[in-house]
Order: C-alpha cells, then sequence, then structure tokens
C-alpha cells in the first residue's frame, strides 16, 4: 500500500496500537498484472467466525484465507444492510455522501434509493483504465441493476441462487478473463433469510425454518422474555448457513489458485453487515446500528502475500476502496488515489442507518421504534451513537463490547467532541428522489426476503 504505515500511524498512536499495512508485492509480480477479487459475504458478522474467536466449525476456508492475508480486527460496516454498504465499498463515500440510502415512508413500497450516477465507482475508474469488470451477485433485493450500483461492470449478473451456483457462473468468466487485469466482484447471499440450512457436517440437523419469523416477533413486540431455546436455534441455523457460503468462497479461492491467478491478484474478502439474534430487542438486520450490525470480517490478501498479519487500527467499509487503490502498483495507485482519497487512519470510521425497511416501518407493535436516524462514530475504543430522535448513546467498547451500559450521562464531554466531530463530517440531507418503481417480481422477492410486508 502507498504510504500505508504513514497514513495509519496517527490513529494507531491515538489507540496505543501498532499500525500493519498489507504485504509489498512480491518479487517478479508485475504492477500492471494485478487483478481485484472482491468477496462480499452478505449478513456475516465477525464473531461467527473462527479468525475472530467462535467456536463452531462454521468458517475453516476463510480462517485459512485470512491466516495469510492481512487481517483487520476492527472492521465496521458503513450501514447495517445490504445498499449503502455496498455503495460505500464502490465508491469510498459514507452513505450520507453517496446517497444509496433509505426513507421514511407510509405505504408499502421499498423505501431505497439508488446510487446517483454521478457517483464514481471503482468499477468505473478501472473499466476505463483497461480492465475487465464483473459483477456476480445473489441479492436480488437491493443489487437489482434498478438501484445503479453496476456501475462501470461490463457484466453484472444477479440471481436469487445459493453460493455454489453462483460460482458456476463467476468460474466460466474467471478462465475467459485470466489474462487480466480484471476486476471481480461477487457476492454469496446463503448467511441472509431464509438461511441455506441443506446437511452439513458438524452441524445438527436444522429446526423448523419458521423460528427465525417467532424468534423476530418475541424479541421486538417486546411482550415477554425471549426463549433461550429459540435463540440458539435461529443461531444454529445462521451458522451451518454460514458454512455453506464458507464452502464456495474457499472453491472460489481455490480456482484462483488452480489458475495461476493468486500471486498476482489483489482478494478481499468481506460482508456487508451482520445479523441480530434477539441482543438489543432487535432481529436479522437494517434496524439500528450496534455491534452484532456492524461488526464485519475483513482481510485483504496483497498481490504475492503469503505471510498473514492483523491490524486493529478502526476502519469502515467506506475506506476499503482505497486499501484497493493502494494494492494496484505504484503508478495506477498515485493515478487513483484522488480519486478515492478516505483510507484507513485517515478519519475515524461513521456508520449510518436511516430508518428501516418498510416492513419494520409499518409494523403496528414495533414501527415507531425506527423513524429515526442514526449515525455513529468510532474514535477507539469509544462508540458515538447521534440519534434524530435525541436518544444519543455513548460505549466504551473495550470494556463493554455487547453496548449494556450508556455513558452518555457520565461523560457528556466525551460525547459533545463526537458529537461535534460527527455532524462536521455529514453533508446536508439528501434530496427527495423519486425511489425506482418495482415490478410485481421485484415487490414478491422483497417480501420474502423480510422487507415488505
Amino acid at each position: 500500500m502507498i504510504d500505508c504505515a504513514r497514513r495509519l500511524a496517527p490513529l494507531a498512536l491515538l489507540a496505543g496500537i501498532s499500525p500493519g499495512c498489507g504485504s509489498e508485492p512480491a518479487e517478479g509480480v508485475s504492477p500492471a498484472a494485478v487483478n481485484v477479487v472482491l468477496i462480499v459475504a452478505d449478513t456475516v458478522r465477525a464473531d461467527h467466525l473462527g479468525v475472530y474467536g467462535y467456536e463452531r466449525p462454521t468458517s475453516p476456508r476463510i480462517d485459512a484465507f485470512a491466516g495469510s492475508a492481512t487481517l483487520y480486527t476492527r472492521a465496521f460496516a458503513s450501514a447495517p444492510w445490504t445498499l449503502p454498504t455496498h455503495a460505500s465499498l464502490f465508491t469510498g463515500l459514507d452513505p450520507s455522501q453517496h446517497g444509496a440510502v433509505s426513507f421514511a415512508v407510509d405505504e408499502d413500497v421499498s423505501n431505497a434509493y439508488p446510487l446517483p450516477l454521478e457517483r464514481l465507482t471503482l468499477a468505473e475508474a478501472l473499466a476505463a483504465r483497461g480492465f475487465a469488470t464483473a459483477g456476480f451477485a445473489a441479492n436480488t433485493a437491493f443489487l437489482a441493476r434498478r438501484l445503479q450500483l453496476d456501475q462501470g461492470f461490463q457484466t453484472w449478473e444477479v440471481h436469487r441462487e445459493r453460493a455454489r451456483a453462483v460460482n458456476r457462473r463467476v468460474l466460466p468468466w474467471l478462465e475467459a478473463h485470466r489474462d487480466g487485469p480484471f476486476l471481480l466482484f461477487v457476492n454469496y447471499m446463503d448467511s441472509h433469510r431464509p438461511y441455506h440450512v441443506s446437511p452439513r457436517a458438524d452441524f445438527d440437523p436444522p429446526r423448523d425454518l419458521r423460528i427465525l419469523d417467532q424468534l423476530r416477533q418475541q424479541a421486538m413486540a417486546g411482550d415477554g422474555p425471549v426463549s433461550d431455546e429459540l435463540v440458539r436455534g435461529v443461531i444454529d441455523q445462521y451458522d451451518r448457513a454460514l458454512s455453506h457460503t464458507d464452502a464456495a468462497a474457499g472453491e472460489l479461492l481455490d480456482a484462483l489458485e488452480d489458475m495461476g491467478l493468486w500471486d498476482e491478484s489483489v482478494v478481499v474478502v468481506t460482508s456487508d453487515h451482520g445479523e441480530y439474534f434477539g441482543e438489543h430487542g432487535l432481529v436479522e438486520h437494517s434496524k439500528d446500528i450496534y455491534q452484532e450490525a456492524l461488526w464485519i470480517p475483513l482481510a485483504i490478501k496483497s498481490a504475492g502475500q503469503r505471510a498473514g498479519r492483523r491490524v486493529d487500527v478502526p476502519v469502515s467499509s467506506a475506506q476499503v476502496t482505497r486499501m484497493i487503490v493502494g494494492e494496484l502498483g505504484p503508478e495506477l495507485a498515485g493515478e487513483l488515489a484522488p480519486l478515492f482519497p478516505r483510507g484507513p487512519g485517515d478519519e475515524a470510521p461513521i456508520a449510518e442507518n436511516r430508518y428501516s425497511r418498510t416492513a419494520d416501518l409499518l409494523n403496528p407493535h414495533w414501527g415507531a421504534r425506527f423513524r429515526r436516524v442514526r449515525r455513529a462514530l468510532f474514535a477507539w475504543p469509544y462508540k458515538y451513537i447521534q440519534s434524530s430522535d435525541g436518544r444519543h448513546e455513548l460505549y466504551d467498547l473495550e470494556r463493554d463490547p455487547r453496548e449494556a451500559s450508556n455513558l452518555i450521562d457520565r461523560e457528556p464531554e466525551r460525547a459533545a467532541r463526537m458529537d461535534t466531530a460527527l455532524r462536521a463530517r455529514i453533508p446536508p440531507d439528501v434530496e427527495n428522489r423519486a425511489a425506482p418503481r418495482l415490478s410485481p417480481e421485484e415487490r414478491e422477492e422483497l417480501r420474502e426476503l423480510g422487507y415488505l410486508e
């Protein structure tokens, strides 16, 4: 990475840790031959992967990859749902800057703005410089063409299917473009509702698939205590689904090795957001910005890198774009850096959530809770949540990783400083724009994935 240690040093010193960077490309690797592979495991929270300390064998392939890559231990999604975080990954901008966000509604419609066409994406920048660009995704709800995240991708295929089926479309394209350079984006969705619970070794048989809805009703209606057995059953299903995502990611990583592309490729494995299992009275995602939905895996392998390393500096999805650019060799990185200037250590990470999905906003039991805009600023170990309803929050994530003790009244000066810093980063509110119209088929997809009633 270009000047990586210099850029990471300020935040690293403030946090009392040592900065780390991706390895330099191995000797003999041509900067002109560097490819980019961006793998996004939809709805994967970091604390359910072995490399982040989880005890169940959910992620042996991702764990092995992270062991030879640069692992970021404090990576946070730019938003707790798919559309704005992917837009941040592609543009290097926070959600309030790129505008692919949601809005309040009073009727049963999709409340998601597309990514404006004037925003520059990494795919556009690389395509203009001779890269082949392709995206293969399973999230038909929020990676559909109508939301305009396909900007700069010469190939963009979105089909609702399991991860192994996604690979069956990816691998022929990869074989056809093995001479590079290329940008390949892959989105797997097995860990998203409905969880992929086909039989897997090391996991118990799946329970009734309706238990996710049962947990959602119990936890979010707040009518009484949430059943521990119900929580455990949903987590069992989620972990099984995550193991399917992991297996597919491993298959793609193996293909890169088999095709001789490993040493000449930058490979990124991350997620767009996590998942709630009843914490904070929430189930699934897109509803709030607590750690269960924001703490995500992030591992980046430089071209030629073989030795693993860990980086503790906090980073957000919006900073990954610059991190990728910094791996493309001095000439290209120098050319693209002014277009995607925000890397780790330059600014404290921000996460944002505007309202929630329509199904939550219109719910008669809990919809009022989500009619607010929430933003978080990370100044490790502190996290400040600014809320449009005035219910601000402050947490020490080192001492209180589950955000159970709000320090807002005990540390008002710190909260005020972080509030000022956060407000300085937020541009004027997004303008009112027409949301894309949905076909009956698109509406049904959103219903089946839990986003419409």
